[in-house]
């Protein structure tokens, strides 16, 4: 008996209709994702499979790279006398033609 979970809380392999309901894509674009090796995907056979983990990590690159950021700031700030802003944080540097 299998238990459906909801999308991206698994660790099944997604068939192509599957992961474009849940990404709500169309099939040609999701062939494009793949022939741009642009989405994680097995082949098994000739179809495509998609492993749900990872392309839930796929879809969020911004979380993981963010959470990064953040951890490394906390620990950098434990080993500083004084503590970082959360403005620090976020600061992007801007290109030169904009602050001249």
């Amino acid at each position: 008996m299998a238990v459906d979970l909801p999308y991206g809380k698994g660790t099944r392999m997604l068939t192509l209709n599957q992961l474009c309901e849940w990404l709500n894509i169309t099939q040609r674009h999701a062939r494009k994702l793949v022939e741009r090796d642009a989405i994680p995907y097995r082949k098994v056979g000739h179809l495509l499979r998609f492993p749900e983990a990872e392309v839930e990590q796929w879809c969020h690159p911004a979380c993981r790279s963010a959470r990064r950021k953040v951890e490394r700031a906390v620990e950098s700030s434990a080993e500083r006398k004084y503590p970082l802003s959360r403005r620090s944080l976020t600061r992007s540097a801007l290109p030169k033609s904009l602050i001249e």
